[in-house]
């Protein structure tokens, strides 16, 4: 039999937490170098730091779609039933939760909490983004108890 014509074995656990620790590294060095670059002045440290961002993402964008062609059928449509039930629903609760704290105008959520405009909407993406991939975790779950 060729070897080019047999089929490979999918990638397992261990690919896929390979996977993850070098995009959790790619990101903590990019973080790292961008907050270094936070001090340069000038549009020159804001040109470094959008580079700087758009290679690492590029390189973890690379490394998943390289570990995507790796899995097999069933893992995938796991993961896009899950994004898109889980992360979905995630993000409305968030939304729910995020509108409901920031249109209130009687005084029970003081707009005066000590941080700038630019915290508050990181706060709130990381915060969407947080119930996204909680969503995510359990719809996989209930994906892979439901088809096994």
């Amino acid at each position: 039999m060729d070897p080019a014509r047999r089929r490979k074995r999918p990638f397992g656990l261990g690919t896929y937490l390979l996977v993850l620790l070098g995009v959790g590294l790619i990101g903590g060095l990019a973080g790292g170098v961008g907050a270094m670059l936070s001090d340069q002045p000038g549009s020159l440290g804001l040109v470094l730091t959008a580079a700087l961002m758009a290679v690492a993402l590029a390189a973890a964008l690379a490394a998943c779609v390289w570990w995507w062609r790796g899995i097999d059928e069933a893992a995938r449509e796991a993961h896009k039933w899950a994004w898109w039930w889980g992360g979905s629903s995630g993000m409305a609760v968030g939304a729910v939760l995020l509108l409901t704290l920031t249109l209130r105008d009687d005084g029970s959520t003081p707009a005066d909490v000590g941080v700038g405009a630019a915290e508050l909407v990181a706060g709130g993406m990381y915060a969407i983004l947080l119930f996204q991939l909680a969503g995510y975790g359990v719809a996989w779950a209930v994906w892979w108890l439901k088809h096994r």
